[in-house]
């Protein structure tokens, strides 16, 4: 293959490119307000997974799965919510409808 007539002026440039340190940026002024005493320690021990449920509230623990449902029991499921969605006034999910439905249908255990 045939070389450019530039091939020369480019592999110098880039060279020295290469050689060369990268400029660093200019210092941004920060609309960031510096910490007060005292702060500094609570945002340094608080970390943001740690945060502890407020007392009022219920933790309800759940579990995570993964269902495949054939699509006309979806649709059912889904036209349901968007019903319900309507009569509350707030978004109801088809998977609250399904957790609705498996609760009221749930196998009694004797203890």
């Amino acid at each position: 293959m045939k070389q450019s007539r530039d091939a020369a002026a480019l592999a110098a440039s880039l060279t020295s490119a290469a050689n060369s340190p990268l400029p660093l940026p200019e210092k941004e002024t920060s609309s960031v307000v510096p910490l007060r005493e005292g702060q500094e320690k609570a945002a340094a021990t608080e970390s943001p997974k740690s945060k502890k449920p407020a007392k009022d509230k219920i933790v309800i623990q759940t579990v995570g799965m993964t269902l495949r449902p054939k699509r006309e029991l979806l649709n059912d499921y889904t036209l349901a919510a968007a019903e319900r969605t309507k009569r509350e006034g707030r978004v109801v999910s088809a998977q609250e409808i399904m957790l609705e439905v498996l609760e009221r249908g749930r196998p009694k255990v004797q203890k």
